[in-house]
């Protein structure tokens, strides 16, 4: 019986094989591709379009290692462990700017070709904790995950995993002590760094980027998560310097849940009116104000110098 759109629907990954066993001709397969309702993920490994399209940008590299993983079922293969950011990704956290490739770990390291041009290779020796199964997959561990990551990619896109690993218990000292198991391997020096930097507190990948500029910037140290009693009641500043009345707020609303309503307005202007009243000054940045960054410096160095000499008066 030949595979209808709807038989595609209830089955997400299809091996070429699968496909010409269910009785579509080579020919089909092709019309099949070329019209969209088959897409090829990669060598040996079919998806249904309409499936694919409505994955998220997460969901997608978490699903490459699904369909990696299926197209080499019955195939002799190297032992190998879903590691770096597709391992992040399956373990559901946020990336910022993540490659396409599917990232493996095995004890000795091979040609990208044995496993497909879509896949980077790494290779090490991971012990019993370094392995957990997510998704049926063997992945990488949280711990394990984080380190990887703080060694492989840069700064920023680094410390957006580590934030959101120590939000989910990864302790910081065990992270500088794994670090230091690894012996001197790339990019220690720059994980130090990431791990350092981490901060649990971190809401979103949009408030690490901004703590990353504040430390850039080697501005006076601001506090997370500020919170302020007001006349409204109890309101919380993504980052604050409390002895200045100084607060930063990064507003993320639109680029990730669309346009405000009239409603989340009027709250924002009467939560920032309750913070004025009582003689805070409120920084607002938005997404596109983190890649501006000689601007932004200015902005907040202008707002903690008022605050300074305000202190002084």
């Amino acid at each position: 019986m030949t595979p209808s759109t709807d038989a595609f629907g209830a089955r997400t990954l299809w091996r070429y094989q699968e496909l010409l066993d269910e009785g579509l001709s080579r020919q089909r397969i092709q019309r099949l591709v070329a019209c969209g309702e088959l897409c090829r993920l990669r060598k040996n490994c079919y998806v249904p379009d309409a499936y694919w399209a409505a994955l998220t940008p997460l969901e997608r590299l978490a699903f490459r290692a699904e369909a990696h993983h299926h197209s080499l079922v019955g195939l002799v293969t190297t032992q190998h462990v879903y590691s770096h950011e597709t391992a992040a990704a399956l373990h559901g956290l946020s990336l910022w700017k993540p490659g396409p490739e599917v990232h493996v770990t095995q004890p000795t390291r091979t040609s990208n070709a044995s496993h497909g041009a879509d896949v980077r290779n790494h290779s090490a020796n991971l012990n019993e904790d370094d392995v957990v199964v997510l998704r049926g997959l063997p992945s990488t561990s949280l711990h394990r995950t984080m380190l990887d990551c703080a060694r492989t990619l840069p700064f920023d896109q680094a410390l957006i995993i580590a934030d959101q690993c120590l939000a989910r218990g990864v302790p910081r000292t065990a992270s500088l002590e794994g670090l230091e198991l690894l012996g001197p391997v790339t990019g220690i020096a720059r994980a130090r760094e990431v791990v350092m930097a981490a901060d649990p507190l971190s809401e979103s990948p949009g408030e690490t980027l901004t703590r990353s500029r504040l430390l850039r910037f080697r501005l006076p140290p601001a506090r997370s998560q500020v919170d302020v009693d007001t006349r409204h009641g109890l309101y919380r500043l993504d980052f604050g310097w409390p002895e200045l009345l100084v607060g930063l707020e990064f507003d993320g609303r639109v680029k990730y849940f669309g346009t405000a309503t009239d409603e989340v307005l009027y709250q924002e202007r009467r939560r920032e009116k309750a913070l004025t009243e009582q003689g805070w000054t409120i920084v607002r940045i938005e997404w596109s104000e983190l890649f501006r960054e000689a601007e932004l410096e200015a902005r907040i160095r202008r707002a903690l110098d008022a605050a300074l000499r305000r202190a002084a008066a």
